[in-house]
């Protein structure tokens, strides 16, 4: 028999390890679970070990990135000394000194080495690299160095690919494509894809740490113009980062066919709206998977937005939204919420302005990437005349000004999978609420009135087909 702490050492060993995981989600739920066992006055020790030892086998600095991403959403006391934990940094990087910095006050400026050297002017990386890379990482991480490039006229680029070509050769990485052990090969065909990070994403995510050491040792890029881009490597941001997935509200009904059944959009969203509980607070914005048996990655999205009585749809307009980047002074999602332009979208007729607007930190934390791509909606600044205050807890996000609690946002998991189409996001439901006399008062000061986008998006099959082909339909209507 295998004693019991051999086998809790085991245990802890593959809950670590859970950090390298292919699906983001995974990867941020092992690491509130490692952040409880450090928390643990009982397991902080043998917790602590574990980590600094998987940190100190770390080959790369995408996966270094991760075991610091738990320590700086953890407790400050419950953190190891700052030289254990550099000791065990072998895959040093500007994110890494990013996140000391944040945890201990501190830079160590060991990545300034942690680089390849100048590519070659002759170099060109193989067709794998450039076929594959926004299939492996976001298209932000190419940008920012076509932005780089643009504005210095050095290499950025072609530099990315002798990073990742030399980690690829002195690690031995194998190509890795589509990850077909996660899902039928035939959703791919169909356009269904996944939230994974591959073998390849990671030496992707490095190559770009790397790439940025460089610029700043070898081509004497300013340090203060460089460092705001490594912030894509972060994993986690810290109060977003405590966020728990909420029941799905009991009041919603069940989207299937029988919800469709004869019934139009806006009947539809009107009978949704009917339902939410009476008290203060008035939804502005619902984004619901659809029920499986119907479509597994279809959804429907209802949204507020201020119009005037001659606001018109064009045909097959699609109402997009505000969206705001935060620049953040601090590594966190709490804040004051700075102000936003107010952009109308043109109509048939009209024009219509969106009660809310997706927020997007610009260090951001990817394990969240989920909850971006379904977007977190919050009322938008300027529906409000006075500053709002913005904070995550394990609940939902919450909008304040002063002590008055103005908005909600709750996020649920709804038969939740890594996969989505093209035209939705992952199975992930929210609601966002206002209250109603801020919502009033909001629309009188813009002289105009509520109405709703609604937007059904399918992937439907054809009679007799077998390939599902994405399907949107929308309606707009006045409250």
């Amino acid at each position: 028999m295998v004693p019991l702490m051999s086998e809790r050492e085991a245990a802890l060993k593959m809950l670590v390890e859970r950090l390298r995981w292919p699906v983001k989600m995974v990867r941020w739920k092992a690491a509130k679970a490692i952040r409880s066992l450090l928390m643990n006055d009982e397991t902080r020790s043998a917790t602590t070990n574990t980590l600094i030892d998987w940190l100190a086998a770390r080959q790369l600095e995408s996966e270094v990135l991760s075991g610091l991403g738990v320590l700086v959403v953890s407790p400050r006391e419950v953190r190891p000394p700052l030289g254990d934990i550099e000791a065990s940094i072998n895959a040093p990087s500007m994110a890494a000194d990013v996140l000391l910095n944040e945890m201990y006050g501190t830079r160590t400026e060991r990545w300034r080495s942690a680089h390849s050297g100048s590519a070659p002017v002759d170099f060109t990386a193989e067709s794998y690299f450039h076929e594959n890379v926004v299939a492996q990482v976001p298209p932000a991480l190419k940008n920012e160095l076509e932005y780089l490039e643009e504005q210095t006229q050095l290499p950025f680029l072609r530099q990315w690919g002798f990073e990742w070509a030399a980690l690829r050769e002195r690690l031995r990485a194998g190509y890795t494509r589509y990850p077909t052990y996660f899902g039928d090969f035939s959703l791919q065909r169909e356009g269904i894809i996944g939230q994974f990070i591959q073998r390849q994403g990671e030496l992707y995510r490095s190559a770009y740490q790397r790439t940025l050491a460089c610029a700043v040792a070898e081509w004497n890029v300013p340090l203060h113009a460089v460092v705001p881009f490594s912030a894509y490597g972060v994993p986690a941001l810290p109060d977003l980062f405590e966020v728990e997935p909420a029941q799905r509200p009991a009041w919603l009904p069940k989207l299937d066919a029988v919800a469709f059944d004869g019934n139009d959009l806006a009947s539809v969203a009107r009978d949704l709206l009917s339902r939410e509980p009476s008290d203060d607070f008035q939804t502005v914005l619902m984004r619901i998977p659809l029920d499986r048996s119907l479509d597994e990655f279809g959804e429907l999205e209802l949204a507020a937005y201020f119009v005037g009585d001659d606001f018109e749809l064009r045909e097959n307009q699609r109402l997009s939204g505000g969206f705001q980047v935060l620049e953040l002074d601090r590594y966190q999602f709490d804040m004051v919420r700075p102000p936003l332009e107010q952009r109308n979208e043109a109509g048939r007729s009209g024009s219509a302005l969106s009660v809310c607007c997706n927020e997007f930190p610009i260090i951001h934390g990817y394990w969240h990437d989920d909850y971006y791509q379904r977007g977190l909606s919050l009322p938008a600044p300027y529906c409000f005349q006075q500053f709002t205050f913005q904070r995550a807890q394990a609940d939902g996000i919450y909008v304040s000004i002063g002590r008055e609690i103005v908005s909600s946002t709750m996020i649920w998991h709804d038969g939740w999978t890594p996969m989505y189409a093209s035209n939705s996001a992952t199975r992930c439901g929210t609601i966002t609420r206002m209250r109603k006399s801020r919502l009033a008062t909001a629309a009188t000061r813009l002289g105009k009135k509520v109405g709703w986008f609604v937007r059904l998006s399918r992937m439907e099959k054809p009679e007799g087909g077998f390939d599902r082909t994405p399907q949107t339909a929308s309606a707009f209507f006045h409250v």
